[in-house]
């Protein structure tokens, strides 16, 4: 299969994903993470669909990048927030919208499966090499202005997420600290198994006579 064929695939493969494990997280109403809450936030006090604020808050942090960087545009950005826009309106106000959990054990359950595909989406979408979600443009691009760690900005980004979501009433909840706490963990771990698969399955076969 062309190169650019199967990175494409296994791109817009990590996006559903992802929007998967959102979307899980949202109907688990326990809290969820501080971008995933602000685009909630927006729908319910603005209108429009949660994926339609993927794309807007998206779309104005691509800009937002580009003066912070002193760069043009990367309007490749726009790619991955129309897909995971789409995705996220198709699972939550269709295919998953029978979803309807009661109790508070069965709520956890559902967390928890949706924080791991989300962890599971984000390894595979990056691991494709291809445009980055703006949110995570955002970072790098304050890492390479300011020269502080990942670390720090990725925190930062976070931070301002958070606040703007809880002023505006978004679902933050003790299931948001439990994502910060597991998501990059779970990403990392992802990662690390899907290039160790890589790896497996470019070793060169030798016969043993």
């Amino acid at each position: 299969m062309n190169s650019f064929l199967s990175k494409s695939l296994i791109y817009v493969a990590g996006l559903f994903t992802l929007a998967f494990g959102v979307v899980l997280l949202i109907n688990a109403d326990v809290g969820i993470a501080p971008w995933d809450a602000l685009y909630v936030a927006l729908s319910d006090q603005i209108g429009f669909t949660v994926g339609s604020w993927v794309f807007i808050v998206g779309g104005i942090l691509i800009f937002i990048n580009s003066l912070i960087m002193m760069r043009k545009p990367n309007l490749a950005g726009f790619i991955p927030i129309i897909l995971l826009g789409l995705f996220v309106d198709l699972l939550n106000l269709k295919v998953l919208a029978f979803i309807d959990v009661n109790g508070i054990v069965p709520r956890w359950i559902l967390f928890l499966v949706g924080l791991v595909i989300m962890g599971l989406g984000i390894a595979v979408y990056l691991f494709a090499s291809l445009a980055s979600i703006p949110n995570d443009e955002l970072m790098l691009a304050l890492t390479e202005r300011t020269g502080w760690s990942i670390g720090v900005t990725k925190t930062l980004t976070e931070v301002l997420a958070f606040v703007l979501a809880f002023l505006l009433g978004g679902p933050i909840g003790a299931g948001t600290f439990v994502e910060v706490l597991l998501l990059g963990f779970l990403v990392g771990w992802f990662d690390k198994l899907l290039k160790k698969i890589k790896h497996s399955s470019t070793e060169p076969a030798f016969n043993h006579s």
